[in-house]
């Protein structure tokens, strides 16, 4: 084994902003050369961000040519974005799966695609030497999937950003409130516009909480795949007033602002916005799907089901009762300060050590 590991890891993800698995590889790969490992950033030949050609480029690329003909330096492979190599070469691999949401949820992909991203998930977890994923939960669907997997998978949490999401006052939260016309309480949502996050019942309840507290839900966020009716919801709903999406600089004022953060999605791989509205000192609302009752701990109010009648109790009660909020304000902070990107880099290199040759 090499003390000084080699890294070919796949730019896929890192190259292009898609979300979560950008956030994760962005963020390892800026502080992994911190424990010593070296890497190099895998591109197509001519590299193009021309849609079709990238994601062809890269399928075979990641599949069959990078594991069986790699560059001599390089002493493990990397494919960080839940898909890669289909067949074994000549070296280690190292496939990061960040959960299996189309076990829990249908119509995540149409049939046709989630047949074939299964099939491609399913040869990366077979022929890598390791598994790395980001929660228990995960880990369990990935050893259900592939029963091979047994003893490969090792879970390592994403870390957040401590310097970008934390409790300390910021900004004028008068200013905020008249700038985009929010009152002084709201519930807070933020994140992409999918059905995967439930927001219709967020919706349905957010009316019945306006009638009981006069507390609205805002709403904060991009349309993303079948947001149709998402849209006409948040548009068009008494009690919710839609943002679109925020700037980077008035994300943390608008956290720190809100009675509590409501995230009643119906499956997480991990849970990004829980972490970065407790790091910001505000109460927490949430499912426990997925990663969710991992990742909150009992630093949540944990919802009993994801239906509009206990998403509305649930709201209701933070509403009203002050001391509750204080108390998971409190251990919200706490428990987002286990979430480092240092530590998250660390434990990629110590599996990157232990297979390296």
């Amino acid at each position: 084994m090499s003390s000084q590991p080699h890294v070919l890891v796949s730019a896929r993800v890192l190259d292009r902003q898609v979300g979560g698995n950008t956030r994760y590889a962005r963020s390892v790969y800026e502080r992994i050369a911190d424990f010593g490992i070296r890497y190099t950033l895998a591109r197509p030949p001519r590299f193009s961000d021309s849609g079709r050609f990238r994601s062809v480029a890269y399928a075979g690329l990641e599949g069959v040519v990078w594991p069986i003909s790699p560059p001599a330096e390089a002493t493990v492979a990397h494919f960080p974005a839940d898909t890669g190599a289909v067949l074994r070469g000549r070296l280690p691999i190292v496939g990061t799966i960040h959960g299996l949401a189309t076990l829990h949820l249908g119509g995540v992909r149409n049939s046709a695609a989630d047949r074939l991203w299964r099939e491609r998930v399913r040869r990366l977890a077979k022929v890598s030497d390791k598994i790395i994923t980001v929660s228990h939960s995960s880990a369990d669907d990935i050893a259900f999937f592939e029963p091979t997997t047994a003893g490969r998978i090792s879970v390592i949490h994403h870390g957040i950003d401590h310097d970008k999401f934390h409790p300390r006052p910021a900004g004028d939260p008068a200013s905020l409130r008249r700038r985009l016309g929010l009152p002084e309480r709201y519930f807070l949502y933020v994140g992409n516009l999918d059905p995967r996050k439930n927001l219709l019942a967020l919706t349905d309840a957010s009316q019945t909480v306006f009638k009981e507290t006069g507390v609205p839900l805002v709403v904060a966020g991009a349309p993303a795949w079948g947001s149709r009716d998402i849209m006409q919801a948040v548009r068009g709903t008494r009690g919710v007033q839609y943002l679109g999406r925020v700037s980077e600089a008035d994300l943390l004022p608008l956290m720190q602002g809100a009675t509590a953060f409501c995230f009643p999605s119906s499956y997480e791989g991990f849970g990004f916005p829980v972490l970065e509205a407790m790091a910001s000192g505000t109460p927490v609302i949430c499912s426990g799907r997925g990663s969710l009752s991992e990742v909150a701990g009992d630093a949540a109010r944990i919802l009993n089901g994801i239906d509009a009648t206990s998403i509305a109790e649930a709201m209701i009660e933070l509403a009203q009762d002050e001391k509750a909020r204080s108390e998971l304000r409190a251990r919200g902070i706490v428990n987002a300060e286990r979430f480092d990107w240092q530590l998250s880099a660390r434990a990629h290199a110590d599996v990157f050590r232990q297979v390296s040759r």
